[in-house]
């Protein structure tokens, strides 16, 4: 029998739906989704509580576990945070903010989201910022020392440098085993000047991880500080064995090197930070200093033009290619230099020196009405008496006499 003539089969009655009871089908779905997900919801906010005493009593396992399935309980708060600790893992901070803060609007006790938010705005130096969001993870986990310690570094960074200490050793109190305590606590007593301090901090975090090397630098620039400069350039030697690809750290041994009068070593150190960042302007404008001493005048000028080039706004840098121009006798563009240099700081000693060189350069282009007028004003600011050889050029300057 062809089975495309088969009689259809009739539908019993209990299948038929009139459009009333679909209506009323979508609808009973409809509520039971509402309630599931505000069931799930419910279960996701009441696990997030339960992680957050955990982690407050010190359990970060049943801490994680509980937080990690509050986010399998609510799919949008799990998206949110996704995407919020790929945008900080991604280095998109503000792309973070704005992800870790629907997070935040979802479940304002999810303390993750605060601490990726807080580190977000401290990498784009919204200080304020990541100290409000830092200290809501400390209010709702009090013993959270990767926020105290963070929020301690942002004071750091705002030069408030007793909170940030307050911070650093509130975090100590709470971890005696967390070397970044001990370290960003020593570099802010670096920062204050304490260098005693900033080494006794900086050995106990060597003794919690000898294999960091930042401790190291630090040591090397307390030593350094103190004019030990042995001991500054073994702590360097040892940061480098464990970071040969940080500029820093070649930089700031050149910079000993070059204080102990070792002009060769000086330079290659200095090279080498180029090498590793060439867009270091401090290492061509350090560099630089040594070939004028040297008075490869074509090398320093090349290194200050590319250290200008870098950063236009270094005042001292225009001083040195100054001084390099005046030694090479192209007068017009050392003055240029110096009257850049003007108006880049209102420092009195620095503005007395620039001044009197101006005006001794002047003397040696045979323009004394100029030279007076700069020396004069070099000798006003001179108020610390530094540069006496300037009263000396403004006298040669009145006689009509050149000053070598």
């Amino acid at each position: 029998m062809n089975e495309d003539l088969q009689p259809e089969l009739p539908i019993p009655p209990w299948l038929r739906l009139t459009k009333e009871n679909i209506v009323a089908c979508i609808i009973i779905a409809a509520i039971l989704l509402v309630f599931i997900y505000s069931v799930f919801a419910s279960l996701s906010t009441v696990l997030v509580k339960f992680g957050n005493d955990e982690f407050s009593s010190g359990n970060d396992n049943l801490g994680k576990a509980s937080y990690n399935l509050a986010l399998e309980f609510n799919s949008d708060l799990k998206t949110a945070m996704n995407r919020c600790n790929t945008d900080d893992a991604q280095k998109q901070y503000d792309l973070a903010i704005i992800d870790c803060s629907k997070a935040i609007e979802i479940n304002e006790n999810y303390f993750s989201a605060y601490y990726d938010r807080g580190y977000a705005n401290l990498n784009l130096n919204r200080y304020d910022e990541a100290v409000a969001d830092f200290t809501k993870v400390i209010e709702i986990i009090p013993i959270a020392t990767g926020s105290i310690i963070n929020r301690g570094i942002a004071y750091k960074d705002q030069r408030k440098y007793d909170l940030a200490i307050a911070d650093f050793t509130k975090s100590i109190s709470i971890n005696s085993k967390e070397p970044q305590a001990y370290l960003n606590r020593g570099i802010t007593y670096l920062q204050q000047g304490h260098s005693d301090l900033a080494i006794s901090d900086c050995n106990k975090a060597i003794d919690v991880d000898e294999k960091d090397w930042k401790p190291y630098y630090c040591l090397g620039t307390a030593f350094g500080i103190q004019g030990k400069y042995d001991l500054a350039t073994t702590n360097y030697n040892n940061a480098i064995e464990l970071a040969q690809n940080i500029s820093a750290l070649y930089f700031s041994r050149g910079s000993i090197y070059d204080a102990q009068g070792n002009k060769d070593l000086a330079v290659a150190d200095y090279t080498k930070s180029i090498e590793i960042d060439s867009n270091y302007s401090s290492a061509y404008s350090a560099r630089g200093e040594i070939y004028a001493e040297q008075k490869n005048y074509d090398l320093a000028i090349s290194d200050f033009n590319k250290s200008i080039e870098i950063d236009p706004n270094s005042f001292d840098v225009y001083v040195w290619r100054g001084n390099a121009f005046a030694d090479t006798k192209q007068f017009t563009q050392a003055i240029a230099d110096y009257q850049k240099a003007l108006t880049l700081t209102n420092d009195s000693k620095a503005n007395s020196y620039i001044l009197c060189v101006e005006g001794v350069t002047y003397t040696k282009m045979g323009d004394f009405e100029s030279a007076i007028t700069s020396l004069e004003q070099g000798v006003i600011k001179d108020i610390t008496n530094e540069n006496s050889w300037c009263k000396s050029a403004l006298e040669n300057a009145r006689h009509g006499i050149p000053t070598p």
